[in-house]
């Protein structure tokens, strides 16, 4: 009887062993598949940014470009990330034309380079939100890169329909 027990909780040792070193390997993964993302839409914004700050549409963003992940809200694997830019004079009414600009040239981006969305479902770079405060630029920016992204964009659908 004694020996049954022993290897009962050997074996439920052994499974919960497995169980920790599973999840650390999934989250190692997940964040370097996250940092991957992550990069290349700071770089695609970056190079954006660049291009644009010689236009009269973009001239008002200035600054250095951080992003952060918008999954804390969302769920895991969402690869969408906010940036805050400086952009002084700005105002809720530029907002359209801002999203407008930077939507066509993620997407010019996003074709030379080569970047696919997740089963073809539009643009792989795409700004999904905006607003202004404090004299700041907020955008959130996705790489559609994955079914997480594209069920994030959907969500965000719903909501916008309901309001």
């Amino acid at each position: 009887m004694q020996k049954w027990l022993i290897i009962l909780v050997g074996l439920i040792l052994a499974v919960l062993v497995y169980e920790v070193l599973r999840r650390q390997v999934l989250k190692r993964t997940a964040l370097k598949i996250r940092l991957q993302g992550q990069r290349t839409t700071d770089t695609a914004m970056a190079t954006i940014l660049r291009t644009l700050s010689s236009q009269t549409a973009a001239q008002q963003v200035s600054g250095q470009l951080h992003s952060v992940p918008v999954a804390t809200v969302w769920g895991r694997g969402v690869m969408a990330f906010e940036y805050v830019i400086e952009a002084p004079g700005m105002t809720t009414a530029d907002l359209h034309e801002i999203r407008k600009v930077l939507n066509n040239h993620l997407q010019a981006y996003a074709q030379d380079e080569q970047l696919s969305a997740w089963h073809d479902a539009g643009p792989a770079l795409r700004v999904t939100d905006t607003w202004l405060r404090d004299g700041q630029l907020h955008l959130d920016v996705a790489y559609l890169m994955n079914e997480a992204t594209f069920e994030y964009l959907e969500d965000l659908r719903r909501l916008n329909r309901e309001h």
